[in-house]
C-alpha cells in the first residue's frame, strides 16, 4: 500500500486506523454490549487475553493477505475530537465479494458516525482494493444496521426472512 492510500481515513467526526495492541481492552469492553451479544455474538470476548487475541491477528491481516478478498481487514473507528476508539468497521471474505461490517459503541450510537464509518470504508475499499461491489449483510430485525447502510449509499440487493443483502457498487 501507498501512504496515500493506506489508513488513517478521516471523514467527518471520525477517523478509520488500524487497530494497535493497545486497543485490546477497549475492544473488550465492547465485546460486552447488549448489542453486540445480539447482533455480533462471534464478536463477544471472553476476556481482554482473548480479545488481544484477536486484535493481533486483525493487525497481522494488514499486510498478509492485505486484502479483504482473502481475509478480514478492519480499523478502528476513532472519534476525531478526544481520538477515542468508539468502534470498528470491516471488510471479508464473502462467497466471492467482499461484506462490509461494522459496531459502535452504544453510548455513541444515533448521531450517525456509523454512518459516516461505513461511507468512508467503502468509499476507500472500493478504490484501494479496487473492488466491483461491496455488501452488507444484515439481519432482517436490525432496523438501525439496515438504516445506516442505506444512509452510506447502499442499496437492498436481495431480502430472505431472516436476512437483508445491501450493495454498493463502484
Amino acid at each position: 500500500m501507498t501512504p496515500r492510500s493506506s489508513p488513517p481515513i478521516t471523514a467527518g467526526s471520525v477517523t478509520l486506523r488500524c487497530f494497535t495492541a493497545e486497543d485490546a481492552p477497549k475492544v473488550f469492553a465492547m465485546s460486552q454490549e447488549a448489542g453486540v451479544r445480539i447482533w455480533l455474538p462471534d464478536q463477544v470476548y471472553e476476556n481482554e487475553a482473548r480479545a488481544l487475541e484477536v486484535v493481533r491477528c486483525l493487525i497481522a491481516k494488514y499486510h498478509d493477505p492485505g486484502t479483504p478478498c482473502l481475509a478480514p481487514y478492519v480499523l478502528g473507528v476513532d472519534l476525531n475530537d478526544s481520538q477515542e476508539l468508539i468502534g470498528h468497521v470491516g471488510l471479508s471474505p464473502l462467497r466471492g465479494t467482499v461484506e462490509i461490517g461494522f459496531a459502535i459503541e452504544a453510548r455513541h450510537q444515533g448521531r450517525g458516525l456509523a454512518c459516516e464509518a461505513v461511507r468512508a470504508m467503502s468509499e476507500w475499499a472500493l478504490r484501494r482494493f479496487e473492488l466491483p461491489r461491496l455488501l452488507g449483510v444484515v439481519a432482517r430485525d436490525n432496523a438501525a444496521s439496515c438504516r445506516v447502510l442505506q444512509r452510506a449509499g447502499f442499496t437492498l440487493a436481495d431480502e430472505s426472512p431472516l436476512v437483508r443483502t445491501y450493495e454498493r457498487v463502484r
